[in-house]
Order: structure tokens, then C-alpha cells, then sequence
């Protein structure tokens, strides 16, 4: 071989090795961005159903109260009314939660869980209650009455709001919500 054609080959090695390297270079490049982007989506969508579960546990809690603490009305429409703002919007946190739970750590399921389950008490309860009432002057109306003024204590005076409290720093200490 002659010193030219060494030449020649080391050249179009040296070009064939940089044409290589880049190409390979920008392969994962591309891969990369393109793990980045779905991260980055799917963090954004996660703190978007966030504050919208956090909004409904909000509005949830409010019907808490006022199903606890307030007799239903009688007449068909307020009946209706007092029912969306009170377990429609028990139910309307639950429902969305169960849609997105597949996003949710198991400390987070869990919490949920346990607000769930008191709510369905207090719409047990508050539903006994109720019934009750043809028997206004009762002992079992006078029970029913206790139990709920009870629950209404206990629930959302000391329980719901340790359990809003967990749940809020879950959010922010798994998503980092707050820079420290």
C-alpha cells in the first residue's frame, strides 16, 4: 500500500467514525427529549388532577358540615338542591379521585380511602337521621338527632381536618410542591 492510500483510509475513517458518533449522538438525543417530553406531561397533568381533587376535597368538606349540621328541607326542590350541595359533592370528590387514582401513591389511596369512608358515614347517618324525622319527638329520633350533632363534631370539627392536613402535605412533600 502506498502512503496515499493510508492516507486516504485513515481520512475516511476518521470522517466515517465523526459521521457516526454524531448520528448516534443526535439518536439519543432525540430518545431523550422525547422521555422528557412525556415526563414532563405527565408531572403537569399530575399536579393539574392535584389541585383539582384538592378543589373538590374543599367543596366536599363545606357539604360535610352542611349535611351534618342542617335538617333537609321538605319541599321537593329544595330537597334536590340541598342534596347537590351537600352528597352530590361527597360523591364528586370520590368519583374523580377514582378516575385518577392510577396517578396516586399508596399513602395518598390510603388517605382518600379514609375520607371516603367518612363520608359515607356521615351520609349514613345524616339518611337515618332523616328517616327519622316522621317520628320527630321519638327516643329513636332523639338518637338518631344525638348521633348525627355528634358525628357533626367529631368529623368535621376534629377528623376531617387532620385528614385534609395529611393529605396536602403528601401532595407536597411526593410532588415538591414547595421548594425547601
Amino acid at each position: 500500500m502506498k502512503i496515499y492510500e493510508i492516507l486516504e483510509l485513515s481520512l475516511y475513517l476518521v470522517l466515517g467514525s465523526g459521521i457516526g458518533t454524531f448520528i448516534t449522538q443526535k439518536y439519543f438525543e432525540h430518545r431523550l427529549e422525547k422521555k422528557l417530553y412525556r415526563f414532563n406531561k405527565l408531572y403537569t397533568d399530575k399536579l393539574e388532577i392535584i389541585k383539582n381533587l384538592y378543589r373538590l376535597l374543599i367543596q366536599a368538606e363545606k357539604a360535610l358540615d352542611k349535611l351534618l349540621s342542617q335538617r333537609e328541607p321538605d319541599e321537593l326542590e329544595e330537597k334536590d338542591n340541598f342534596r347537590k350541595t351537600t352528597m352530590v359533592k361527597m360523591d364528586s370528590f370520590i368519583e374523580y379521585f377514582e378516575e385518577n387514582e392510577i396517578v396516586f401513591e399508596n399513602s395518598i389511596i390510603e388517605i382518600v380511602s379514609q375520607i371516603s369512608d367518612k363520608f359515607n358515614k356521615a351520609k349514613s347517618t345524616h339518611v337515618f337521621a332523616n328517616m327519622m324525622e316522621n317520628n320527630r319527638g321519638s327516643k329513636a329520633w332523639e338518637k338518631a338527632i344525638e348521633k348525627k350533632n355528634n358525628l357533626h363534631e367529631t368529623l368535621v370539627k376534629n377528623e376531617m381536618p387532620i385528614l385534609k392536613e395529611k393529605l396536602k402535605i403528601e401532595f407536597q412533600n411526593k410532588y415538591r410542591l414547595l421548594d425547601k
